[in-house]
């Protein structure tokens, strides 16, 4: 039967149709790859390490592992939930000293990634006292507004940034803010009352260089711009 030339692109467009339709159901279904909900950062530490690191978060909040398979170049980890949410932790070697690390919780609980990044950053020893391990770029400032406004506003200004907010203090007379970069650079604002309003001492990264020294007064400037904007 000869099909007119019509009706033979009638044809064509339907099962186009049916094709993009399959495509689409079936990443709405399980779509466990990269998205805007998963959460990358990199580790200064060798894939194996990074990888026991991860092991042991995942153990720490009780996810039921399904698969586990790794090499000396990384590896994936595919769990769930006792709620049913799928986790998938992947680690890649960057090289002898680096790692990368990709958490997803499906079908989206960024918070819960970033609560197993932070528990694989601890893991690794990354999270060491507070006092200790910051040893970067510093750089000071003091704003006319209250201790609880400026927290609020180190706060923003990590966001800003593209940083996740760690830990937050709040006291009488001080106050200290946690950050850290997707590639697990920590960064703190640190707050104390004066006599002129708050002084604010922005630290960036573990040691001194330039790039920590840019941080640092990006950190500031972003500061500032959310202290102005909820001043108006």
């Amino acid at each position: 039967m000869k099909l007119s030339t019509t009706a033979l692109a009638a044809l064509c467009l339907g099962l186009a149709a049916c094709s993009s339709s399959d495509k689409t159901s079936s990443t709405k279904q399980g779509d466990l790859g990269t998205g805007i909900n998963t959460v990358d950062r990199q580790y200064g530490r060798s894939a194996s390490e990074t990888w026991a690191a991860a092991e042991a978060a995942v153990k720490t909040y009780d996810i039921t592992v399904e698969s586990d398979a790794h090499d000396a170049m990384g590896g994936e980890i595919r769990a769930h939930r006792a709620s049913g949410e799928k986790v998938v932790v992947r680690v890649k070697s960057l090289d002898d000293k680096n790692a990368n690390v990709s958490v997803r919780v499906e079908p989206g609980n960024r918070n819960m990634a970033e609560m197993i990044h932070e528990k694989i950053a601890d893991k690794l020893g990354m999270k060491e006292a507070k006092s200790a391990f910051f040893g970067g770029n510093t750089c000071e400032g003091t704003y006319p507004h209250s201790l609880d406004a400026c927290a609020k506003a180190a706060e923003d200004a990590a966001r800003r940034l593209d940083m996740t907010v760690t830990s937050k203090e709040v006291h009488d007379e001080k106050a200290v803010v946690d950050a850290r970069e997707t590639n697990s650079n920590p960064v703190q604002f640190r707050m104390k009352k004066v006599d002129k309003g708050v002084q604010v001492t922005f630290v960036a990264g573990r040691e001194k260089n330039d790039a920590m020294r840019d941080l640092c007064y990006r950190m500031k400037t972003e500061f500032e711009n959310s202290i102005a904007s909820k001043s108006n």
